[in-house]
């Protein structure tokens, strides 16, 4: 009966320290040295940049743990058509070409979870993306240059001020702007879904609302130039294009969605 006892803890002890080891996640992080130039991101499927007072380019996420002597890749290098080195551990290959720093995602079955970049503030960011496994793409907390180019991501973005030119396919976009740079224009545009934008009420720019196949709806009071539907100062506008300015113009700001709505408000 005590033979039968211990080794029941035994079992018990043995399974209950191997639930907490294997399966597990652990943190991931690889570092750049670097503060000017363009940070350049290619194909990461999982994404959050933040812009941050730093000198590195830190990138970090969280990777399974396998079983030891069950993963059949150990000791074997990850091979790809482009020739680049898995030189993070996780599936992420980063090179760099003089002032641009080229983070890639190299493997079709990322060994990694969302992926978080850290930028300095000082350095432009430019995203592309063109595969089918995109999740959201969370931008926050930058005032640098920004492009966005990807088929398939809902692209959000937080307390930024802009110049940017983001596009997505199928992906809707949220933009939340806390403050205006009037260095250069911002454009925005989503071909199937809605586009959403929160701006200061400070905010001075000529501004292009087009919902070709959709409304615009708005709590902004907009100097309207021009629409191409002849109409009357309303705040939904059925699928129209209307031009003008706020608070005495400023930086061109472009808002577009092809097929669905576009949302154009004022923080409270």
């Amino acid at each position: 009966m005590k033979k039968y006892f211990y080794l029941t803890l035994l079992v018990a002890f043995t399974f209950g320290t191997s639930t907490n080891v294997i399966g597990q996640d652990s943190k991931k992080e690889h570092k750049t040295s670097m503060s000017t130039g363009t940070v350049n991101i290619i194909d990461i499927d999982e994404l959050i940049i933040e812009g941050y007072n730093g000198s590195e380019v830190l990138i970090s996420t969280m990777v399974e743990e396998e079983e030891e002597g069950n993963d059949r890749s150990k000791g074997l290098k990850l091979l790809n058509t482009l020739g680049l080195d898995d030189n993070t551990g996780f599936g992420i290959s980063v090179n760099r070409e003089g002032n641009i720093l080229n983070i890639r995602q190299i493997s079709q079955t990322c060994s990694c979870s969302e992926v978080t970049i850290k930028v300095p503030k000082s350095m432009n960011i430019s995203v592309a993306h063109d595969n089918y496994d995109a999740e959201v793409l969370l931008v926050k907390n930058v005032s640098s240059e920004l492009e966005i180019t990807t088929n398939h991501h809902e692209v959000r973005l937080e307390d930024v001020t802009g110049p940017m030119a983001v596009k997505t396919v199928y992906g809707s976009i949220d933009a939340k702007f806390s403050q205006l740079s009037q260095v250069g224009s911002v454009s925005l545009y989503s071909v199937y879904e809605l586009v959403d934008v929160t701006i200061p009420r400070s905010s001075g720019m000529n501004v292009t609302l087009s919902a070709p196949s959709g409304n615009v709806f708005s709590n902004v009071d907009v100097n309207i130039t021009s629409n191409n539907n002849n109409s009357s100062h309303n705040s939904c506008q059925s699928g129209t294009t209307i031009t003008g300015t706020l608070n005495g113009g400023g930086v061109e700001f472009s808002i577009k969605s092809a097929y669905e709505d576009v949302y154009f408000r004022q923080s409270e």
